[in-house]
């Protein structure tokens, strides 16, 4: 699926360091047009395998006065492409949940510790972290916020214009990739199977846009 959805990636055997052109990956994240927070990748290379730390922060003012904070951190360890390793952090406002996962290898399992008990899951399950563009190939995938699985669908909605850089002067060519099913986002990659784009409809019912910073320094803008 998402070799016939992104022809030109290799989304079997990514390398994130090389594909992203470096350790860092930022995006800002925009609710209702306005910018409200960051969300960053880091991707390190070691003997045990390569570790990918993802962070959000958001916060919301209303009046000067902070409505809303939300504080998001995983820390996964991939070998060989497939998910061994995952600690997640989440601060909703206060209401402060966690996730881990590890690999068993008498199983040959990965086991789901979080707010509602244990799971089990699939070697090869890909938590909703969207650098890894073999996402694509999935029907159901950990959710990182809940500790769920969730089934998905998979739609590709075509090539189109987006925004990017910081004054969203720029725009690029990405693949639009609609979920559906038990989680409802959209997606967006460049030909190479970079994230560049990432929009879903919050709790109260904004739309929130995260906006790739990096992608305009290692793709060719279009102004």
């Amino acid at each position: 699926v998402a070799q016939s959805i992104l022809p030109a990636a290799n989304c079997s055997n990514v390398d994130p360091v090389a594909l992203y052109g470096g350790h860092e990956w930022n995006f800002q994240i925009r609710r209702e047009g306005s910018p409200v927070g960051m969300h960053k990748l880091q991707f390190h290379t070691g003997k045990d395998g390569v570790q990918v730390i993802a962070e959000s922060k958001i916060n919301i003012s209303f009046l000067g006065f902070s409505a809303y904070q939300f504080d998001y951190r995983s820390e996964s360890l991939w070998q060989n492409n497939t998910l061994m390793k995952l600690a997640v952090t989440v601060n909703d406002d206060g209401d402060k949940t966690g996730l881990d996962v590890r690999y068993d290898k008498a199983a040959n399992m990965l086991v789901a510790t979080g707010r509602d008990g244990k799971l089990t899951l699939p070697v090869g399950i890909f938590p909703t972290n969207h650098w890894h563009c073999g996402v694509l190939g999935q029907i159901q995938l950990l959710n990182t916020i809940t500790g769920h699985l969730n089934k998905i669908n998979i739609r590709d909605m075509g090539i189109e214009k987006i925004i990017a850089g910081n004054g969203g002067e720029s725009r690029i060519d990405a693949t639009h990739i609609q979920y559906y099913g038990e989680l409802h986002t959209d997606a967006w990659y460049d030909a190479d199977g970079r994230w560049v784009r990432l929009a879903f409809k919050a709790r109260d019912g904004s739309q929130i846009v995260y906006r790739c910073l990096t992608c305009i320094q290692t793709t060719k803008a279009v102004r």
